[in-house]
């Protein structure tokens, strides 16, 4: 959906590129055992939300990624090193290192924080709403509602993540995630599309269209009477095509100015048999996940616009950092009629620069371009890719930069001349 990414998103590419500030060095030999934990130390808990992890007990060492606070996280050792506030890194089970100042001993073991607030088989990560109207206001406390006495005004359209809820002298409010309150009756809760794409099984054709952009009619035969209408998202399998019909396996002929098709096309060069890759066809709409030559997956996406500002940049790209979430907005342009701002927008893939692939939870128009120039895929898709695309997410991390030997994930993009 976007490309502009500002405030907390901005800050937090930048403290996966650049760093947290650094520490004092220790004075013992950098990579020498410290004092072990606690001996009734489990884990180590994430005490600072986007703690870094390191290849190594020095903060000017590569980035592997950042973890969630609240996650547990195995540890072997605690070692002296540099750039950390306290001299002194812990060691995880996976060998990596975090500094001492991010986290805290813990008696429970290994493991990653939930969302109370998301119930078994939600559709996103976390409670989402929009804003109703202009100049919301939002409270550091509820009794502050009574008096007026606002901390910020919101937009029209703004989207927040719900964290708790409260009712205060009869009225009901939400916190956000910036653990300011708003009065319920301000936002519209969301839970996003239910559209899902389709997966293949080994050997499977890829046959696969949608009724897209629009609801269309199943014909007899072509230019024939009319069976039926579909709806629009409908997926149908295609027997064969002639002209500008094509047959369903099912019976029937339909326009195929009125499908979307998924088409097979051969690996990029570099992608090896096994790997995972992802192909983005932006005249169709549609997206196809791939192991070496066989397809596994295929989808309706919705990429950039089509105006300079907002398209989708063609050409073959490798994924270089996957995100569990992050902010998206365009909230310092004045060029624009109207601004955007949402919370924690999840399962984030970025492949040049910040055009990337991210959850589009606002809205259900997949098979249409209306982007900012990100690649939009439904919950349940966004989900499924960044469980696909390599190197996977361990669990309670909220961010990964992959490395060489991870075979990080192609992707390609195109459009017809």
């Amino acid at each position: 959906m976007m490309k502009a990414m500002v405030g907390a998103a901005v800050l937090f590419i930048t403290a996966l590129a650049v760093g947290w500030p650094q520490g004092v060095a220790a004075d013992a030999a950098v990579g020498s055992s410290a004092a072990p934990a606690p001996p009734w130390a489990k884990s180590i808990e994430v005490v600072n939300d986007g703690a870094p992890v390191m290849l190594e007990a020095d903060s000017s060492s590569r980035r592997r990624g950042t973890v969630g606070a609240g996650t547990r996280l195995g540890f072997t050792r605690r070692v002296f090193g540099e750039g950390c506030s306290t001299g002194v890194w812990y060691e995880t089970s996976d060998e990596l290192f975090i500094c001492e100042g991010h986290v805290q001993p813990s008696g429970l073991p290994p493991g990653a924080t939930r969302d109370e607030l998301t119930g078994p088989g939600a559709r996103l990560p976390q409670r989402y709403a929009f804003v109703r109207f202009d100049g919301t206001r939002a409270y550091a406390h509820p009794s502050d509602y009574f008096r007026n006495d606002y901390s910020e005004a919101l937009g029209k359209g703004y989207g927040i993540v719900i964290t708790g809820k409260q009712v205060y002298e009869g009225v009901e409010f939400i916190r956000t995630r910036r653990y300011l309150w708003i009065e319920r009756g301000s936002v519209h809760f969301v839970d996003g599309s239910p559209f899902t794409g389709e997966k293949l099984r080994h050997g499977e054709l890829l046959d696969v269209a949608w009724v897209s952009p629009r609801p269309a009619k199943l014909h007899a035969t072509p230019n024939g009477r009319a069976l039926k209408r579909l709806d629009r998202h409908q997926a149908v399998r295609i027997e064969s095509s002639r002209g500008a019909w094509s047959q369903l396996a099912g019976g029937g002929w339909m326009r195929n100015a009125d499908l979307a098709r998924a088409g097979l096309v051969e690996p990029p060069e570099g992608v090896g048999a096994t790997d995972r890759w992802i192909d983005i066809d932006i005249d169709e709409q549609v997206l196809v996940a791939y192991e070496g030559r066989q397809p596994t997956f295929a989808t309706l996406v919705s990429t950039g616009r089509n105006s300079k500002q907002s398209e989708t940049p063609l050409g073959v790209f490798q994924i270089w950092a996957k995100l569990e979430y992050s902010d998206m907005d365009d909230i310092e342009r004045t060029d624009v009629d109207k601004n955007y701002s949402i919370q924690d927008v999840p399962w984030v893939q970025f492949f040049k620069g910040s055009y990337g692939f991210h959850a589009a939870f606002w809205h259900n128009d997949f098979g249409r371009r209306r982007s900012h120039g990100c690649i939009n895929l439904s919950p349940a898709d966004a989900r499924y890719l960044f469980q696909f695309s390599q190197p996977v997410l361990p669990p309670g991390w909220n961010a990964i930069l992959p490395m060489p030997e991870d075979r990080p994930t192609t992707v390609q993009v195109r459009a017809r001349d």
